[in-house]
C-alpha cells in the first residue's frame, strides 16, 4: 500500500511540473493556465452590423488573388468591404474569479487570409489610462481554422518561451460580442510599443518596426521601406536603415554580432527548422517584428503566428521554388533541405556558425523538442480545452457550429478530425486547401531525423521504429504535394515587374552586346574527328559536386555543412552558394544505361530518391535517373 502511494506522489509530481517554470511568463497567461476567461466586448449596433458584413468571405484563391493584384496594380478598383476598427468599445473580462471592466477600447478584425474562414479573428486594445489586464493591454483573439487542433500557436509560443527565447505567449479565452457568442479562441499578446515596455522597460520606443509583407529578408534593398514603424511618430528611419546597410557590409559572424542578436536568431532558426515552419522569416521574410533592444545596442527578431507551424500546410515551402524537391518526406528533410533560399544573414549567422548552432540545436532536442514532454504537454492541453472544442464542434439547430461567423464559407473541422489531429492522424481540408500531418507524428519524426542526422544521443523509446501509435482511418487525409502545381508563376512576375524574382531559380544573363569584327579569336575550322574519351571526361570535374551542378569549393574552404551521397559539401558565403569538398573520384559512365530502356537517362549522382523493382532512382535536371553502378 506504501509502495502504490508512492507511487502515485510520483506519478502526480511528474504530471503536476508545469512545461514552462513559473514566472517565466506574464501573470495573466500563468492565470490562464488554470481557466478560460471570457471576454465581452460591447460595440454600437451599425458597427456590429458592418462587422457581419465584412466578415462574410469567400474561401481563399490564391490565383483569383493574384488577379485582384494584378487589376489593382493595372489601376482597376477592386471592391473590398473594409471593416473601421472601433475605437470606443467597452470590454468586461471576466477572470480569477473578478470582472475587470475596460470603458475604453479597440476593436478590429484581425488576420489576413484567415479571414475567408468561417471563424474569424480580431484584435483587441487596452486605451484605458493606467489601466491593464494583468501587465498586457494589446492582444490578438485567433480561432486558427487552418489548423484543426487549437495547440498549434499555443505549443509554439511554449516552445519558445521554454526555449528561453524572446517570445510572445498564448493561452485561451472564450469571446462575446453584444451579448453573442463568438467562439473559442487562441489569445496571444502582441510584440507592440506597450509589450517593448512591459519586457524591456522601454516606453515609446522608436525602434520597434512590423515586417508583415513578404520577402523581407534583412537587407537593405528588401527591409528599408516595407517594414513599419509600430510608433506613429516616428517619421526618420535613419537609425534602422543604418542596420540593414551594417547586416549588408558584414563579411563575418562578429561584425554582424555587433548589430544583430545572433543568439536569439539561432533560436528562431531551430525552432522554423524543428517545427517546420513556412510562414515566418526563413522561406516567406514576413511575420516577425524587429527591436533594437535599448539596453545590449542590438536588433533582434522576434516571432508572431504560428498557425502554420508543426506540420501544418509544410508544401507551402515550395512556393516561389521552380525546381522543388522531388523527396515529399517532409519531416524527414535535412537544414539543407528545408532552407533553400541563399540569404546573407543566414549565411553569417548560421552557416558559419555551426557549431555554436549545433551546440544549442542538441539543448533544444534534450529540454524543449523532445517528444518525452511534448507529448505528455499535448495531452494536459487537449484534456483542457476538450469541453470548448466540443461545444464549439456541435451544430445548432441551423446546422452551424457555434463560433462560425462567416456564413459565405462555413466550413470547419470536425471534432473527430480534430481529435485526431492532435496526436498521429494526417487531415486535410480540400475545401479551403489545408492540410497537415499529425502533431505528435511531426514531432516524433523530425525528433528521429534531426537525432540521426546530427548522431545526438537522443531517447530510445522515441528512436525505436516499432514505437506503436494509432492512425483514425476514418478521418485521415493526405498531404497535397500538388498545391502550387496550377499557379501562374509568370502573372506573379510579370506584377513584381517583369524578370526572374524566384529565389530558388539560377538568373542566367544575355550579352549586352553583340561580338564585334575586330574580336581576335579564329572560329574552329574543322569538327573533332574523335568522341572524348572517359579520361578526357574525367579530366573535366574537380569534385563530386560538378557532378550534380554545383561548383567546387575555393581552396581554403574546407568546412564541412552537410555531407550526401555525392560526397562533403561546403558553403561559399562570398557566392552565397553550397559547394562541394569531396575530389572527383574518377568514377566513370556505365557503358550500357539501365534506365534509358525506360525512357529515362542515367543519373551523375548518387542520391537515390525511390527504389522499385527497376532499380534505384534519383532526380536530377528536372528529370528522374537511373543510378549508376558506381554508386553501389
Amino acid at each position: 500500500m506504501t509502495k502504490l502511494l508512492l507511487l502515485f506522489i510520483i506519478i502526480g509530481q511528474i504530471f503536476a511540473t508545469p512545461f514552462i517554470e513559473d514566472g517565466k511568463r506574464p501573470e495573466l497567461f500563468e492565470i490562464m493556465d488554470k481557466e478560460v476567461p471570457i471576454f465581452r466586448i460591447t460595440i454600437p449596433d451599425e458597427k456590429l452590423i458592418e462587422l457581419n458584413k465584412a466578415m462574410q468571405s469567400e474561401k481563399f484563391d490564391a490565383n483569383k488573388e493574384l488577379d485582384k493584384a494584378v487589376k489593382e496594380a493595372n489601376g482597376e478598383t477592386v471592391e473590398v468591404f473594409e471593416f473601421e476598427k472601433v475605437k470606443d468599445a467597452k470590454m468586461v473580462v471576466e477572470i480569477n474569479g473578478t470582472k475587470k471592466e475596460f470603458n475604453k477600447v479597440n476593436f478590429d478584425l484581425g488576420g489576413s487570409s484567415a479571414r475567408t474562414y468561417g471563424r474569424q479573428g480580431f484584435n483587441i486594445k487596452i486605451k484605458d489610462k493606467k489601466k491593464d489586464l494583468y501587465g498586457r493591454t494589446q492582444f490578438r483573439l485567433r480561432p486558427d481554422p487552418r489548423e484543426a487542433t487549437y495547440l498549434r500557436e499555443k505549443l509554439s509560443c511554449d516552445m519558445l518561451n521554454r526555449m528561453g527565447a524572446v517570445s510572445i505567449s498564448a493561452n485561451y479565452a472564450t469571446l462575446y460580442v453584444n451579448g453573442k457568442y463568438f467562439g473559442f479562441y487562441i489569445l496571444m499578446d502582441a510584440p507592440k510599443l506597450s509589450w517593448i515596455e512591459q519586457v524591456f522597460g522601454e516606453k515609446d520606443t522608436k525602434n520597434l518596426y512590423k515586417c508583415k509583407r513578404g520577402g523581407n529578408f534583412l537587407t537593405e534593398e528588401s527591409c528599408a521601406d516595407a517594414c513599419e514603424n509600430e510608433n506613429d511618430e516616428v517619421t526618420d528611419r535613419t537609425e534602422w536603415i543604418n542596420f540593414l546597410k551594417a547586416v549588408d557590409k558584414a563579411k563575418t559572424t562578429e561584425e554582424l554580432e555587433k548589430v544583430f542578436d545572433i543568439d536569439q536568431f539561432i533560436y528562431l532558426t531551430i525552432f522554423d527548422y524543428l517545427v517546420g515552419a513556412w510562414d515566418h522569416f526563413f522561406h516567406s521574410g514576413h511575420n516577425f517584428s524587429m527591436y533594437k533592444n535599448k539596453d545590449t545596442g542590438k536588433w533582434m527578431m522576434i516571432y508572431y503566428d504560428f498557425d502554420g507551424d508543426i506540420g501544418q500546410d509544410v508544401v507551402n515551402i515550395e512556393f516561389l521554388n521552380l525546381s522543388p524537391n522531388p523527396d515529399k518526406n517532409f519531416p524527414a528533410y535535412t537544414m539543407r533541405d528545408w532552407f533553400t533560399i541563399p540569404q546573407h544573414v543566414v549565411d553569417l549567422a548560421i552557416w558559419n556558425n555551426l557549431p555554436r548552432f549545433e551546440s544549442k540545436l542538441a539543448e533544444v532536442i534534450k529540454n524543449v523538442f523532445n517528444p518525452a514532454l511534448l507529448f505528455p504537454h499535448i495531452d494536459e492541453l487537449k484534456n483542457f480545452i476538450r469541453p470548448y472544442v466540443l461545444h464549439d464542434k456541435t451544430p445548432d439547430e441551423n446546422g452551424h457550429n457555434p463560433g462560425i461567423l462567416n456564413l459565405v464559407n462555413p466550413s470547419d473541422y470536425t471534432l473527430e478530425q480534430w481529435d485526431a489531429n492532435c496526436e498521429f492522424t494526417t487531415v486535410d481540408d480540400p475545401v479551403n486547401g489545408n492540410s497537415a500531418y499529425g502533431l505528435k507524428y511531426w514531432i516524433l519524426e523530425r525528433y528521429r531525423a534531426v537525432c540521426k542526422n546530427y548522431n545526438l544521443e537522443c531517447d530510445p523509446t522515441y528512436m525505436d521504429e516499432n514505437y506503436k501509435y494509432t492512425i483514425n482511418k476514418d478521418v485521415e487525409g493526405v498531404i497535397d504535394i500538388h498545391m502550387w502545381d496550377n499557379y501562374d508563376y509568370d502573372k506573379l512576375f510579370e506584377l513584381n515587374g517583369g524578370g526572374k524574382t524566384s529565389p530558388n531559380e539560377p538568373i542566367t544573363e544575355e550579352p549586352t552586346e553583340e561580338p564585334t569584327e575586330e574580336s581576335t579569336e579564329e572560329e574552329p575550322t574543322e569538327e573533332p574527328t574523335e568522341e572524348p574519351t572517359n579520361e578526357a571526361i574525367q579530366h573535366q570535374y574537380k569534385c563530386l559536386a560538378e557532378l550534380v551542378g554545383y561548383p567546387c569549393c575555393k581552396e581554403g574552404n574546407t568546412h564541412v555543412y552537410d555531407h550526401d551521397a555525392n560526397g562533403d559539401w561546403g558553403y561559399d558565403i562570398d557566392d552565397e552558394e553550397w559547394c562541394g569538398i569531396t575530389p572527383y573520384d574518377g568514377r566513370i559512365d556505365d557503358e550500357v544505361c539501365w534506365s534509358e530502356s525506360l525512357g529515362y537517362p542515367c543519373c551523375k549522382g548518387c542520391i537515390v530518391y525511390e527504389t522499385d523493382n527497376d532499380g534505384k532512382w534519383g532526380y536530377e535536371d528536372d528529370s528522374w535517373c537511373g543510378t549508376q553502378s558506381y554508386c553501389s
